[in-house]
């Protein structure tokens, strides 16, 4: 019986991946790009990500937006990259160098992002399942947290 519940869920995990894999095929390439960097793949990678997350600050720290303006700022550029990216990309990284490596390393991108997902949603619930059933536990482990700061 527990084979069929682990089959089950590897075969709904692979449904999902299979259809996440779908909704970001235009983002493939700069998937397999930002996989690599953030696998530090080069040795200039890291001083480069210190670099762009020092910028992004330092522009955040000199304009100094309102919260309104920064998330509508940050919402508008999610939705400019979200419609530009799948028609520049092909351009930049040549779809037709797809090969069946960066295939099968785009696929395990995507099953890694549905297994982290539902792990997360799992230590969610787990989390409020334990503060519902237990919440003094909780309350006493918020104590030691704000105790240990001071």
């Amino acid at each position: 019986m527990v084979a069929e519940g682990d089959n089950h869920s590897t075969n709904l995990l692979a449904a999902e991946a299979a259809s996440l894999e779908e909704q970001l095929q235009g983002w493939g390439e700069v998937m397999l790009m930002a996989d690599k960097v953030l696998r530090w793949e080069r040795a200039w990678f890291p001083p480069a990500i210190i670099c762009v997350v020092s910028l992004v600050f330092l522009i955040i720290y000199y304009l100094d937006p309102s919260v309104v303006s920064g998330v509508s700022c940050f919402v508008m550029f999610l939705y400019l990259a979200d419609y530009l990216v799948p028609i520049v990309a092909p351009r930049i990284f040549g779809s037709n160098k797809w090969t069946t490596e960066q295939q099968q390393k785009f696929h395990d991108i995507c099953s890694n992002l549905v297994k982290t997902r539902c792990r997360t949603v799992g230590w969610w619930k787990c989390f409020f399942t334990l503060k519902e059933e237990k919440s003094k536990i909780i309350s006493w482990f918020c104590y030691l947290s704000r105790v240990e700061r001071m």
